[in-house]
């Protein structure tokens, strides 16, 4: 199996100037010139590599810069959605919430009330026997005693 492998930028921009120096180095020393020549050709190169190195540095400078910049932005718009959403869903909230409470009053109401006609029932019915027994003890006492 084939690791995949993620070199650093620096390491990157490391190994091809390292590559290019090599490769010239060895270019030079073995081109039939002379001394001299090969010498400036040497110092060429290595201005020229130098150079190329430089450009290539800046436009990673520049490609970092922009694609920060591109996650800063798309950070804010996710932080601003975020925000939206959690006013949104505090708004629900408080609307379930009081949907609720007024629910809760209603059911409320509905139990009391029926308690109290229950109560009401209870006490009618506890009159009609009370008065039941009262004329039963009326009628089962003897006349004279009274």
């Amino acid at each position: 199996m084939l690791e995949e492998r993620r070199f650093s930028l620096k390491t990157v921009m490391a190994s091809f100037l390292l590559g290019g120096l090599v490769g010239a180095g060895a270019a030079l020393l073995l081109a039939p010139k002379s001394g001299r020549e090969t010498r400036d050709l040497l110092r060429e190169t290595t201005e020229e590599l130098r150079e190329r190195a430089r450009i290539a540095a800046e436009e990673a400078k520049l490609k970092l810069l922009t694609t920060k910049e591109d996650i800063e932005e798309k950070a804010e718009e996710v932080k601003v959605q975020l925000q939206e959403k959690v006013e949104e869903l505090k708004e629900e909230l408080k609307e379930k919430g009081e949907e609720i409470v007024c629910k809760s009053k209603e059911v409320l109401d509905e139990k009391t009330m029926a308690l109290r006609e229950a109560i009401e029932a209870g006490k009618e019915a506890m009159e009609k026997e009370k008065e039941k027994l009262l004329s039963k003890i009326k009628k089962e006492e003897p006349e004279g005693t009274a």
